[in-house]
């Protein structure tokens, strides 16, 4: 692994558009999950960021649990509307859930432009590890990979960096 940095402006922006599509996903996930009473859960791909689905803490006392997919680990444990032809007395139950599910079901962010940015695609990470953080309006990486517009640098740099980032990051939380 090697570390690096990247300042070039279009992968700055690339990052912090990423991020802000992220945290706005995050948002429509968590009031879409909170609004039947669960928690988000997320799938997170090499090129791409989306809602998972719905995890309930007690799936079976729920009073509509079967409107809904029996989580497993197979799925993260995330439900969702069951799909398919519903019993008649629950048609309508189950198409109100669905619209609503719907309507209110967040569009996944993809991580291509930020990979186009800083000189990859999405085929190369995945053989490949990728770390990275902005810090300062400065990516910095960890990764095996050779990227055009990145400057090698020590790790004591990189490492410094991250404790800035970390710090700064608990600094927000509280």
């Amino acid at each position: 692994m090697s570390y690096s940095k990247i300042t070039n402006n279009n992968a700055v922006q690339a990052f912090k558009s990423f991020e802000t599509s992220k945290a706005e996903l995050i948002e429509q996930a968590t009031k879409l999950a909170t609004h039947f009473g669960g928690k988000p859960i997320f799938s997170n791909r090499v090129e791409r960021v989306s809602f998972a689905g719905i995890n309930f803490h007690n799936f079976n006392q729920l009073e509509n649990n079967h409107l809904w997919m029996k989580p497993k680990a197979a799925n993260c444990f995330a439900s969702s509307p069951k799909y398919g032809k519903p019993k008649a007395a629950d048609r309508e139950a189950l198409e109100a859930i669905k619209a609503k599910y719907n309507e209110m079901m967040p569009e996944e962010v993809s991580r291509e432009p930020l990979l186009k940015a800083i000189g990859t695609d999405w085929g190369n990470c995945l053989f490949a590890p990728l770390s990275l953080f902005l810090h300062d309006d400065v990516i910095y990486l960890n990764t095996r990979l050779s990227l055009a517009d990145a400057t090698e640098i020590f790790g004591s740099e990189y490492d410094a960096a991250k404790s800035a980032y970390d710090t700064a990051k608990i600094e927000v939380a509280a």
